[in-house]
């Protein structure tokens, strides 16, 4: 399987299993959002292949606009924006997992919660960072739609 496909396969099954037998449940985010994203924490400078990674996936996703909040021109976008926004602080290989999301909502320009969220590591086998990173992106916007964003 090719890992662009992960994500899509992952939510697909995410959303398989978390919706009661017969309802078909929501399979994009209910409004558009504006994602800011962190440096991945231990992304090496000045390429950040991970964050950027992270970024195109996510970008990939229905209803997301996604910027990098670690650079003055992209922070001041997320800053502008006027509907709901995100700031995703995600950890490569934290805790023992293939990724930990941390994120914070924000609507109408009031910080709202912050939510954490871990991808735990695939059950048999070695993940290479890249895969890694392609299906905690998958994860990560399948537990938005299921929060109910």
């Amino acid at each position: 399987m090719r890992a662009s496909a992960i994500p899509a396969v992952l939510a697909a099954i995410l959303t398989a299993c978390a919706q009661p037998e017969g309802l078909p449940g929501p399979t994009s985010l209910s409004q558009q959002w504006m994602f800011g994203i962190e440096r991945m924490q231990g992304d090496p400078l000045p390429q950040l292949p991970y964050t950027n990674r992270f970024i195109a996936d996510l970008a990939a996703m229905p209803k997301v606009q996604v910027v990098y909040i670690g650079a003055p021109e992209t922070a001041g976008l997320f800053a502008s924006w006027s509907a709901g926004r995100l700031i995703v602080a995600p950890r490569l290989r934290a805790e023992r997992s293939c990724m930990t999301v941390t994120y914070t909502i924000f609507q109408s320009g009031e910080q709202q919660r912050v939510f954490g969220l871990i991808i735990p590591p695939p059950p048999a086998g070695v993940e290479s960072d890249p895969a890694c990173v392609d299906r905690a992106a998958g994860a990560f916007y399948q537990a938005l739609v299921v929060q109910g964003l």
